[in-house]
């Protein structure tokens, strides 16, 4: 048996899965890991998922249209992150990638559809419910048990693990995402009773970690909460071996930002798309955001609209327009969130609007912050080796 927990790989399931961060830090890590199953009911999400995960896996045929939305049919989609989406309505060739990548991402679809008797055995589940109702740029909503938010959908979980625990299937381990206002004095107490929850089933809950990709080699000042909960009795807490993994505030910011537009005709394309009116509103934004492009740089937190009065950061920059500014590009957007160049350039043949792009990246978490707390959470196990000594 030891031998064969040896051997075996972790069983990852990402609720909330959005573009599969979690999936990419254990490949950084090179885990011996599977994803067993994913929870994501946005249509952008499922597709760019497995445009960055899956590149060259197999998958059996593609039945005719009918038979398409046939299967798609058993699982709820959202074109705009709010209401279910009829799928008749949407272009036959959309069907189409939406088939063949929920097949080869084995998703569920929405969360509040899956069951525990239809959730695959996992060792580790991840959930990053939406943050919409709790974030500062949100509408407050909350997430109180019943209220019907976004953010409520955190207690889908309980469901979920009530139905497991029933099957003797929990996770060992549980990664609770969310924004840093999740623990103000607004939402606490709902935090609270969803950990004392956990507790109650047999977790215990490791230290509430409030983590910056400024502290784990990104120059993005991104807060976010993490919370770790382990089935069982577990007497050192894994928070402080993460906090301690924090690497110093060095940064060069040029490898991150793509300025060389004349030498790669590509990337003066997406600067163009980036750039924008020196609108009245714009021009506040420039005031707030304006930044100058170079090894220094350090840019605020990417949200899901880099059109906004707050945003991640403007630059000045002369192109299509004029003389104006411009935001990130989505390839810098996903370099800031700590994916590779290459892994965004398997989501160009999407050809997803910058828009659509930016609500995409702008939900992700930083795979650099994720890479630090998967090898302290398994250092040792399942391929992923411990950090050195002195090492950060």
């Amino acid at each position: 048996m030891a031998n064969e927990k040896k051997l075996r790989p972790l069983r990852v399931f990402e609720a909330f899965a959005g573009i599969g961060a979690q999936a990419t830090a254990f490949k950084r890590l090179n885990a011996n890991f599977e994803v067993v199953g994913i929870c994501e009911w946005l249509v952008d999400a499922v597709i760019c998922y497995d445009a960055i995960h899956n590149v060259g896996k197999p998958y059996d045929g593609i039945p005719s249209y009918e038979d398409q939305l046939k299967y798609l049919s058993k699982f709820e989609f959202s074109r705009d992150s709010i209401k279910k989406t009829n799928l008749k309505l949407i272009e036959p060739k959309i069907i189409e990638k939406l088939y063949i990548a929920n097949k080869r991402s084995k998703n569920y679809g929405s969360i509040s559809q899956l069951t525990g008797e239809n959730m695959p055995k996992c060792d580790i589940l991840i959930y990053s419910f939406p943050c919409q109702d709790l974030s500062t740029g949100g509408n407050g909503g909350g997430m109180s048990k019943g209220s019907g938010t976004r953010s409520s959908l955190l207690w889908e979980i309980e469901r979920i693990l009530e139905e497991l625990k029933v099957l003797d299937k929990l996770p060992r381990y549980l990664l609770m995402e969310n924004v840093k206002t999740i623990r103000s004095e607004r939402f606490m107490s709902d935090l609270k009773k969803f950990l004392s929850v956990l507790e109650e089933k047999g977790y215990q809950n490791d230290q509430h970690m409030i983590l910056n990709a400024l502290d784990f080699g990104i120059p993005q000042e991104r807060e976010r909460v993490f919370i770790i909960s382990k089935l069982g009795n577990h007497p050192l807490p894994v928070s402080e071996t993460i906090v301690s993994a924090k690497k110093k505030r060095e940064f060069d910011a040029t490898q991150f930002l793509r300025l060389d537009y004349d030498s790669r005709e590509v990337l003066r394309n997406e600067a163009n798309i980036a750039q924008l009116n020196a609108t009245p509103s714009r021009q506040v934004m420039w005031q707030k955001n304006g930044k100058l492009a170079n090894s220094d740089t350090i840019i605020r937190t990417i949200t899901c609209n880099m059109d906004r009065t707050n945003t991640a950061a403007l630059f000045e920059y002369t192109g299509a327009l004029g003389e104006t500014f411009r935001r990130l590009t989505i390839r810098e957007a996903f370099l800031f969130m700590g994916f590779t160049e290459e892994e965004y350039e398997r989501t160009i043949h999407l050809d997803f609007s910058y828009r659509r792009m930016n609500r995409l990246i702008g939900n992700s978490i930083v795979v650099n912050v994720l890479t630090e707390i998967f090898r302290e959470m398994f250092a040792g196990r399942y391929g992923i080796s411990k950090r050195l000594k002195g090492e950060v």
